[in-house]
């Protein structure tokens, strides 16, 4: 199935922009790196564009992207490298890892651990598909309420890949077993911790109650849902 990805271009804030920005300067364009698409980044992607052959336009996009990342793993230095640690340290619990341009073992073991909670296979190599789900936002909730309330409005808005962005495969499983009724009356009760969890609950109006249980960055930095249980 082909990898759909984010459209990034000039206006555009954030963490991808950041990693558009580490890329195409680790592809020989240097731009700064803010996370502010401006004149002087796309100035940058579109020399770059055009050293490849594709349309000087200056959007990141879905030609774009699969010519702009760069496959890196341990050992690997560079920009390329502190694109994939900018990303892992604006997830939730990610402070700790240095954006350096180094693979080292804590990049590498987040990495892994990131592959891991997707269902991606382990390897620690940051190839399209790990760039893909990085930088399609997967498991960038800042804390374990968020990420327990997205996916119950997934589960409410029936959509399983919304879902996933927050859960490991088998959370999403774990919740989409049942279908949501609006004729149940859900109501958030909140959320506490347990063991390296955060368990969110929600009742209904019968009583039965549904909880989402939240991983506290106890594989790497990420707040991610991986169980589910209707009483």
């Amino acid at each position: 199935m082909a990898l759909t990805w984010p459209l990034e271009q000039e206006g555009s804030t954030g963490e991808d922009v950041k990693t558009v920005q580490y890329l195409v300067t680790a592809q020989g364009h240097a731009t700064g790196v803010d996370g502010d698409f401006g004149p002087l980044t796309k100035a940058a992607v579109q020399a770059f564009q055009s050293s490849r052959g594709l349309s000087a336009d200056g959007i990141v996009g879905a030609q774009t992207w699969p010519q702009l990342i760069i496959h890196v793993q341990q050992g690997s230095n560079g920009d390329a490298v502190r694109a994939v640690q900018s990303q892992m340290h604006s997830r939730g619990g990610g402070a700790a890892i240095a954006v350096d341009g180094v693979f080292g073992s804590m990049t590498n073991d987040a990495v892994r651990a990131f592959q891991a909670l997707t269902g991606m296979t382990v390897d620690g190599i940051v190839g399209p598909q790990t760039w893909n789900y990085l930088v399609n936002g997967y498991f960038a909730a800042p804390d374990p309420q968020t990420a327990a309330k997205d996916v119950f409005s997934a589960w409410e808005a029936n959509n399983r890949g919304q879902a996933a962005l927050n859960a490991t495969p088998t959370g999403v499983n774990e919740v989409f077993a049942q279908s949501f009724s609006a004729a149940d009356g859900w109501s958030f009760e909140g959320c506490q911790g347990a063991a390296g969890h955060t368990f969110c609950s929600w009742k209904r109006s019968n009583g039965h109650e549904l909880r989402i249980g939240v991983m506290n960055a106890v594989q790497g930095p990420f707040f991610v849902a991986d169980q589910a249980q209707f009483t």
